[in-house]
């Protein structure tokens, strides 16, 4: 009998900063349609869009102090230009894992 730990929350290490309070809001908010938009880029095989969005999502990612985000978007990016849809589908699913535990530890879901 196996038992899953819940997933840990993950913050902004900006979350206490007022002035990115609105900014990071809407970025959690619109995560996973974003997300939805990487997955679609990925089944469709277009691993130039798959790049271009996760370079965005990465950079976006890093300046809202969402690290781990950044990290994961960057090894699909590099993914992509080593041309390896496979390595692409792994560094996707950790990214939406991911998004998971940032949802997690948002004040919307507080």
């Amino acid at each position: 009998m196996t038992t899953e730990r819940p997933l840990t929350p993950i913050l902004s290490v900006y979350a206490a900063d007022p002035d990115l309070e609105e900014q990071i809001d809407v970025f959690v908010v619109q995560m996973g349609e974003r997300i939805d938009y990487l997955q679609d880029a990925e089944i469709d095989g277009d691993l130039e869009l798959l790049r271009e969005l996760a370079e965005k999502f990465g950079a976006e990612s890093r300046d809202l102090g969402y690290e781990p985000l950044a990290d994961t978007a960057e090894r699909i990016v590099a993914a992509c230009l080593e041309q390896s849809p496979e390595a692409a589908r792994k560094s996707l699913t950790d990214l939406t894992e991911l998004s998971q535990r940032v949802r997690r530890g948002h004040s919307s879901t507080a």
